[in-house]
C-alpha cells in the first residue's frame, strides 16, 4: 500500500514538472460527449511527430446527468496521427473540498479510421491498444489521482487517446501529458550488427 502511495505520488510530481516544459506541444481536443451529447471542437487530427512531448487537458463543466448508456458525465476524445513509433501518457485529477475534480478518471487508447468521426462510448471499431485504465490514489493527504497509458509501440496510423470521467458539484478539471519516441531496434538486429562487425574485423586489410 505504502509503495503504491510512493508511486503515485512520484507520478504526480513527474507529470507536473513535465506540463511546466514550455518547449511541449499541445493535443487539441477533438470531441467532448456529455449528457447533452456530442461537441465537435476539431476534425482534424493531431499530428504527432516522432521523438516529441505533448501537453493535454480540460476544464469540464459539470453536468446533470450521464452520457446516455454510461455511467460517466463525460468522454473527451484527442485524436492524433502518428508514424510508427511508441507512446505512453500519464493523466492526472485533483480535488478540492469535494466541489471540484473529477471522480472515476479513466484513460483508453485505440485505432480510428480517421479523425471525422466521433469516438465511441462503447467498444470502439478500431484495435484497442489499451483498455480503460484503474486511477492510483496519491493516499491520505493527498487529493489526487493518476491514470498511465503504458509505453506501446503503434503503427503509422491515427489513434484516440480517450478520457472519461465524472465531475463534481462545480465542474474539475485533468492534465496530462503524451510521450512519443522511435520503437526500439530489436535484439536480433544489434546481434546481427554485432556480428557483421566481427566478420569485417576477421577480414585482412591489403598492406
Amino acid at each position: 500500500m505504502r509503495s503504491a502511495r510512493m508511486i503515485a505520488m512520484s507520478l504526480i510530481s513527474i507529470a507536473s514538472l513535465m506540463s511546466l516544459d514550455t518547449f511541449a506541444a499541445t493535443l487539441t481536443l477533438n470531441y467532448e460527449t456529455t449528457s447533452a451529447g456530442i461537441t465537435t471542437l476539431s476534425n482534424v487530427a493531431n499530428m504527432v511527430q516522432v521523438p516529441d512531448t505533448y501537453n493535454y487537458g480540460h476544464s469540464v463543466t459539470h453536468s446533470d446527468g450521464n452520457v446516455t448508456g454510461t455511467s460517466f458525465g463525460f468522454y473527451d476524445d484527442y485524436i492524433f496521427t502518428i508514424g510508427a513509433g511508441q507512446v505512453n501518457s500519464i493523466t492526472s485529477t485533483i480535488d478540492l473540498a469535494g466541489l471540484l475534480g473529477i471522480t472515476n478518471l479513466q484513460v483508453r487508447l485505440f485505432s480510428v479510421a480517421d479523425a471525422t468521426a466521433p469516438g465511441t462510448t462503447g467498444n470502439p471499431g478500431g484495435s484497442l491498444i489499451q483498455a480503460w485504465s484503474s486511477a492510483v490514489s496519491c493516499g491520505s493527504g493527498c487529493t489526487g489521482t493518476v491514470d498511465v497509458i503504458t509505453p506501446h509501440a503503434l503503427s503509422a496510423g491515427t489513434y484516440d487517446l480517450q478520457v472519461r470521467g465524472t465531475t463534481n458539484t462545480l465542474g474539475g478539471s485533468f492534465s496530462g501529458v503524451l510521450n512519443t519516441a522511435p520503437v526500439p531496434l530489436p535484439a536480433a538486429f544489434f546481434l546481427l550488427l554485432s556480428g557483421m562487425g566481427l566478420v569485417g574485423s576477421s577480414i585482412p586489410r591489403k598492406q
